[in-house]
């Protein structure tokens, strides 16, 4: 006869179901981890960079690293105000890694999150990589997952971008409802703004 007891067997299965539930959560990080690069990678084939794959690992690192560190100064550098809660939302300031420029504000709320660029920030819809990569392959890649998923329409993703003359005055997204969404979506707008400064 077995030396456990019955509450041992019953913990030791509660465990395994949370190590499934760890890794299955893990992979699912990976994974987005890796769509992104393959974006990244694809939009570096399609402008005059090389493609990480095609050079040497740590030239790679140091190349891409520089793209999104360097950055069109604006005319006047502001510093971002400290995150701060109102009411029942909180606002977080969206920053460019190399110096800590602030390039917009992040409105977070229970389901949604408006992101405002900052005074002085002037961010064309037309600038790549907006639409191609940060609207077309993150928002809408988003919103398609939920759609496979059988979530029903006034539930899933969905955005709203206001721009005046072509200068983005907010996205409006709700329905993030994840907080890795709400990460990945402050990760992948501070490095499209980034890029997009760059351009302008």
């Amino acid at each position: 006869m077995s030396g456990y007891s019955e509450d041992d067997i019953r913990a030791a299965a509660e465990a395994r179901e949370w190590v499934i539930k760890q890794i299955s959560d893990k992979q699912e990080e990976v994974e987005r981890y890796r769509t992104i690069l393959s974006i990244i990678d694809d939009l570096l084939k399609q402008g005059s960079f090389k493609a990480a794959a095609s050079i040497g690992f740590s030239a790679a690192g140091r190349g891409a690293t520089a793209q999104l560190q360097e950055t069109h100064q604006a005319a006047t550098s502001q510093p971002a105000p400290a995150l701060k809660s109102t009411d029942n939302r909180d606002i977080r300031p969206l920053k460019r890694a190399k110096d800590d420029f602030w390039l917009a504000n992040a409105e977070v709320l229970p389901n949604s999150v408006v992101l405002i660029p900052a005074p002085g920030v002037s961010l064309n819809v037309n600038t790549p990589p907006f639409k191609s990569f940060f609207l077309n392959r993150i928002l809408d890649g988003m919103k398609n997952k939920d759609a496979a998923q059988s979530i029903k329409e006034p539930d899933t993703l969905n955005y709203n971008v206001e721009d005046e003359n072509g200068i983005i005055k907010r996205i409006v997204i709700n329905n993030y409802r994840e907080k890795d969404r709400l990460q990945e979506i402050f990760n992948t707008s501070s490095w499209v703004f980034t890029r997009m400064l760059e351009k302008s």
